[in-house]
């Protein structure tokens, strides 16, 4: 059976839950959908200036900075920075150094 209108799934602050991150800086999540076999998940993230190290990737990320500025840094030392009006897809197995460089807010959608 085809996909109709009445399945397509608003992203809106009226659906999302909130909750506070806290690894390590000031951030939170407002998760829009996800799926019920957990393969994906859309949001909305929100984070002031801070730093933190994360382990690699479990899955693929693609991500659009909505606001704001961050930089990732990897194992090597390679750095990229984001803007707003920027996106990127952080692959699984990335693994580095997250920096908020002014607050910022990324639209995301994690692919396992």
């Amino acid at each position: 059976m085809s996909k109709t209108v009445a399945d397509i799934i608003a992203l809106d602050a009226g659906i999302a839950q909130f909750q506070k991150l806290d690894y390590g800086m000031d951030e939170g999540d407002w998760r829009a959908a996800s799926g019920r076999n957990t393969a994906y998940a859309v949001g909305l993230w929100e984070g002031k200036p801070g730093e933190v190290d994360f382990p690699a990737m479990p899955y693929d990320e693609a991500c659009w900075i909505v606001s704001g500025r961050i930089a990732l840094i990897d194992e090597q030392g390679g750095r990229r920075e984001f803007g707003a009006g920027q996106g990127y897809l952080l692959p699984k197995g990335f693994a580095g150094r997250w920096i908020t460089l002014e607050e910022a807010r990324k639209f995301y959608v994690v692919l396992e």
